[in-house]
């Protein structure tokens, strides 16, 4: 009896133990979104790659309902829009984004959250081929429309690591992005941490400005070769 009463009693703290660990792996950083002014910010970058130069530009404001961004991004034979809205503390509302490729394809996928679930429809055109979704989920969900501005809003120091579920357009589903910081470097004179993240578009090196509104000074992407710099 008295065995079985300590392996009862060691199940059950092992279970609370795991159990608090797994509460404690749920919570979300904190994420700092008061330097975003009400007067919406506008960044240009110009990027560049073997495929083809282009422009891309990400506005971002604040109102008393949360957070907006929009992103254009064009560059030979391609353009992408996004529209995204959250709260202050960075949980999505809903986003929409448009991909024409060649002026002949056509993706549009529309997504809105609710508490613990998300609706995510895209259509390609001219194929009317459609994803319709709905994923459950319990730990915080990055939304597609949320990646320029994510390592804006972390606190961002030497070895810091973050992990989320983050939302993949191209197929509906949900999938690991990472940040780590991996270094410090001065970049067009502006004292930056450099960091690196995966998505469901690949790996990126991000160089983030260490002070004032933590502008993204410039991006890597090694699978396509891409470069993109801000424009100061």
């Amino acid at each position: 009896m008295k065995a079985n009463t300590l392996a009862i009693l060691h199940g059950f703290c092992m279970a609370s133990l795991l159990a608090t660990a797994a509460g404690h792996a749920a919570e979300p950083p904190s994420f700092n979104t008061a330097w975003i002014p009400a007067k919406p910010e506008v960044l240009t970058y110009r990027s560049s790659a073997k495929q083809g130069d282009g422009l891309y530009q990400v506005s971002l404001s604040r109102s008393q309902s949360g957070i907006e961004i929009y992103m254009n991004i064009i560059t030979t034979g391609f353009t992408k829009s996004v529209w995204g809205s959250m709260t202050a503390d960075m949980r999505p509302r809903e986003s929409k984004s448009r991909i024409i490729v060649q002026d002949q394809i056509t993706m549009q996928s529309d997504c809105a959250y609710s508490p613990g679930k998300l609706r995510i429809a895209t259509v390609m055109a001219p194929y009317n081929r459609v994803m319709d979704n709905t994923l459950s989920f319990s730990n915080l969900v990055v939304d597609f429309s949320q990646a320029p501005l994510l390592a804006r809003t972390l606190p961002l120091k030497p070895g810091a690591q973050f992990k989320f579920d983050s939302l993949n357009p191209q197929n509906n589903s949900l999938v690991p992005l990472t940040l780590r910081v991996v270094g410090e470097e001065t970049l067009q004179k502006v004292a930056c941490y450099k960091v690196e993240g995966t998505d469901f578009e690949g790996s990126a090196t991000y160089w983030v400005e260490k002070a004032g509104h933590h502008r993204v000074l410039r991006i890597e992407q090694p699978a396509t070769g891409r470069v993109t710099e801000l424009m100061l």
